[in-house]
């Protein structure tokens, strides 16, 4: 039983295929647009959480800064009360007057310790044996 199609149907046939192969690619098309779209979502998303974590971490940095800053300078004045030194407060620096230097060691050997967040040291020799030392805070 051999059929053989007319020129009709040989012509339809190809329609057919010709139009279900452009359907096909129609349909693969718009899956893969739809699947860029979700994706581009998902990752807008995504760089959103991430610019508001690292918001956040900014703003923790900032707090964590001013806080050990006001508390270094504690730190220290609460140690130079409970050692009786003689210091004066200007604003972020204070001038501690010694009178040896294993005082002066001992300060600091304090802050090194205490991994205190200071600016600058200055040291000056008042007397035969006076020491002042001067310390500014980052502010």
């Amino acid at each position: 039983m051999n059929y053989k199609l007319s020129k009709r149907e040989k012509m339809l046939l190809k329609v057919l295929g010709g139009a279900s192969f452009l359907f096909l690619i129609y349909f693969i098309e718009i899956k893969i647009i739809s699947s860029l779209a979700e994706s581009r979502e998902a990752l807008r998303n995504q760089v959103q959480i991430f610019n508001t974590s690292k918001q956040q971490l900014s703003q923790l940095k900032d707090y964590e800064d001013s806080v050990r800053n006001k508390s270094s300078i504690a730190v220290f004045i609460n140690y130079l009360d409970e050692k009786n030194y003689i210091y004066q407060n200007k604003e972020d620096r204070l001038e501690v007057t010694m009178l040896s230097e294993t005082n002066l060691i001992e300060l600091l050997s304090f802050v090194d310790n205490q991994r205190l967040d200071i600016g600058s040291i200055k040291m000056k020799l008042v007397g035969d044996n006076n020491l002042t030392l001067s310390i500014d805070f980052d502010s």
